[in-house]
């Protein structure tokens, strides 16, 4: 099998902005990141904004109906006043911790965050996704091979940055995998942008991870993804010609070499790659979501 895992790791100056930009917003135990450029169409980025708008003002909704009924009720109960007292505090500081629990995972980062994300730069053709890792996944194992690292890193990442699963959609708020944006970063991100300190496509999908000080990523999107399995590439092509796409699939062999039974592997271009997925995103499809859904069905069988 051809080895181009070299390629994909990539080490950063330690004074490099980007550097700075990723070590000013890890936290303490060094998690490092996940950063993606979502290029849906701005119809489906819309909709989505719309749906979560609808579902963030129900749950507030509902807290603020539901806090009042609770005091309500506490004034009206009819147990004597120390009783009643000592029985409220209780049931009230449960209830309040449930609800900061909810509304710290939906209301304020939608409200602080999404909205005024929108407010300030709209709906852009291109957005940057940036994430910490999930708690319980160890990023880049060392113990396991390069080939076998890229793939659980290319598993683990594209499920992370599901859309189905932000913490602004119904479906998200219900699975144990819900993921919240680091609004805080993606700011300081457009601001550098602005500034020219690093470019956009920096943060093309990558997982990102500090050791002693210097800034390593695992560019996953350079990687169609390490597969020895045939039948995922069977089920996308699948995918695309009964969506109507035979297009697309045309575009996705062309950027795409093939060795039978062993890698299949993206452009090492970041222009080319970029090109493939717009015109995927031209067409209403955002491309690494498809190949999540299918890297699913395809474990699940």
């Amino acid at each position: 099998m051809r080895s181009t895992v070299a390629s994909r790791f990539k080490q950063l100056p330690q004074n490099s902005p980007l550097s700075q930009f990723l070590t000013r917003h890890d936290d303490s135990q060094c998690r490092g990141f996940i950063t993606r450029l979502d290029r849906s169409p701005l119809a489906t980025k819309r909709l989505a904004f719309l749906q979560a708008l609808l579902l963030n003002v129900v749950v507030l909704t509902f807290v603020i109906v539901f806090a009042w009924m609770t005091i309500f009720r506490d004034i009206l109960s009819p147990l004597p006043t120390p009783l009643r007292l000592a029985l409220c505090i209780t049931q009230d500081l449960l209830i309040a911790s449930a609800i900061l629990v909810l509304i710290r995972s939906t209301t304020i980062p939608f409200f602080l965050g999404e909205c005024r994300l929108r407010l300030m730069y709209g709906f852009r053709l291109s957005e940057i996704v940036i994430r910490k890792p999930p708690t319980t996944t160890s990023m880049l194992n060392e113990r396991v091979p390069e080939d076998q690292r890229m793939e659980r890193s290319w598993r683990m990442a594209i499920r992370a940055v599901d859309p189905r699963l932000l913490y602004s959609n119904a479906s998200g708020i219900l699975s144990t995998d819900y993921w919240t944006v680091e609004y805080g970063a993606v700011f300081d991100a457009m601001r550098k942008i602005a500034a020219s300190e690093f470019e956009e496509e920096d943060l093309e999908f990558a997982v990102w991870k500090q050791d002693s000080g210097i800034w390593h990523s695992s560019e996953l999107w350079r990687m169609h993804e390490i597969m020895s399995a045939q039948q995922e590439v069977e089920m996308f092509k699948k995918f695309l010609t009964r969506s109507g796409k035979e297009g697309l699939l045309a575009i996705w062999q062309e950027m795409l070499s093939s060795n039978p039974g062993e890698t299949i592997e993206r452009s090492a271009s970041p222009k080319a790659y970029q090109v493939m997925v717009d015109k995927f995103a031209r067409e209403g499809l955002d491309y690494e979501t498809v190949w999540s859904q299918v890297s699913e069905k395809t474990l699940s069988q």
